[in-house]
């Protein structure tokens, strides 16, 4: 059974490591230096966010209009969010996940990992197709206030 303290752990563990890191790059090179590196990863990190995006959305919108279902784009759009939220977080080491995950050869091997194993179900479904449909039939009237008499209102309750 799965320790349900295990996301607490992993979450301070990275808090500790990133605070390691600081203290290492500080050291290193000074205070002042390594705010600035922070702030010049994460500008740079974002620019290449944008860019790379927007190239995404476009392959997104294509494959769309193509008819098929981009599932390994949709996964990589989902890494690519992924990616920004790491570059926006102050830390050398998830500005150095949030670049891994920029780089496309490595989003697609990622990608095709998630997909592969199973970690994202897809469930189709359209007018007339699939099981579970969330859409529901029915009929209303739509009456002006004050017009309406009782028995022609729409009543769930059954105690008339």
């Amino acid at each position: 059974m799965r320790n349900p303290l295990f996301p607490l752990f992993v979450f301070l563990g990275l808090v500790l490591l990133e605070i390691f890191g600081f203290a290492w790059v500080g050291d290193a090179v000074g205070a002042l230096m390594t705010v600035a590196l922070v702030i010049i990863t994460a500008a740079t990190g974002l620019l290449l966010f944008r860019l790379q995006g927007f190239y995404h959305w476009r392959r997104l919108q294509q494959s769309l209009a193509r008819g098929e279902v981009p599932a390994r784009g949709l996964v990589e759009g989902w890494l690519l969010m992924s990616a920004a939220v790491l570059l926006l977080l102050p830390g050398f080491f998830t500005d150095a996940a949030g670049f891994v995950l920029l780089v496309p050869p490595l989003r697609r091997w990622a990608a095709n990992g998630i997909l592969r194993r199973g970690m994202v179900r897809a469930r189709t479904g359209g007018p007339g197709g699939g099981q579970h449909s969330d859409t529901i039939e029915g009929e209303f009237r739509h009456h002006d206030e004050g017009r309406e008499s009782p028995d022609d209102r729409l009543d769930h309750d059954d105690r008339r």
